[in-house]
């Protein structure tokens, strides 16, 4: 699975900075976006760059429109915007609606990106699996955890091809090894208070999907 091109947009960027799309690195649709307040500056900059990044199903440029909120319950208050590609007065658009995540929500989970990240760091640190589940007291069963653990096992692969575009896996300071590519993580999103949705955000990759 190969990476993108290098861009802007990732950990060095400002934590204040405008939300933007970055048409360098985000070849594909645009799945995630750092969440926003409605009506400031950055949602209305991010909504711009919605539209002028087109929809996702006609590929039409200028036609999209935002549509209110994806509602859900895993985090507080909406998951993510929800767009429509406008057919209505002098538009010409397709007419249907598509969604952008939060980056800081799994689409399609309960577990937030940075409770995912919680649960995979207890698991480093946990003697067994069973052991990691009790200690971070998350609102999810144990057969639901020990998915998740199956889930990211999965992804550590992939997770770690699309880091190396980003920095070099850190050197080992300890005889401890990184099997769930946690300290790569770190090192590539560091400047972020949530690596989890930070790895989202930059690759438009959903974690442990």
């Amino acid at each position: 699975m190969s990476g993108p091109a290098a861009c802007d947009n990732g950990p060095e960027r400002g934590l204040g900075a405008p939300a933007r799309i970055c048409r360098a690195c985000h070849t594909r649709p645009v799945k995630f976006t750092r969440r926003t307040a409605p009506g400031c500056m950055e949602r209305l900059s991010l909504l711009v760059a919605l539209r002028a990044a087109g929809c996702v199903r006609c590929r039409r440029v200028d036609t999209v429109v935002g549509h209110g909120h994806l509602q859900g319950d895993s985090c507080s208050g909406p998951r993510g915007l929800r767009l429509l590609c406008s057919d209505r007065y002098s538009n010409c658009g397709c007419g249907r609606t598509f969604s952008v995540h939060w980056d800081d929500v799994i689409p399609g989970a309960s577990l937030a990106a940075a409770q995912l990240l919680m649960l995979i760091r207890a698991l480093a640190a946990a003697p067994s699996r069973h052991a990691a589940w009790s200690a971070t007291r998350l609102s999810i069963s144990l057969t639901g955890a020990y998915r998740w653990f199956a889930r990211w096992a999965r992804f550590t692969i992939s997770i770690k091809t699309w880091l190396c575009t980003v920095c070099h896996p850190p050197g080992k300071s300890d005889a401890l090894p990184d099997p769930h590519n946690l300290r790569h993580l770190d090192a590539a999103f560091s400047a972020c208070p949530c690596p989890a949705a930070a790895f989202q955000n930059r690759f438009q990759v959903a974690l442990a999907t």
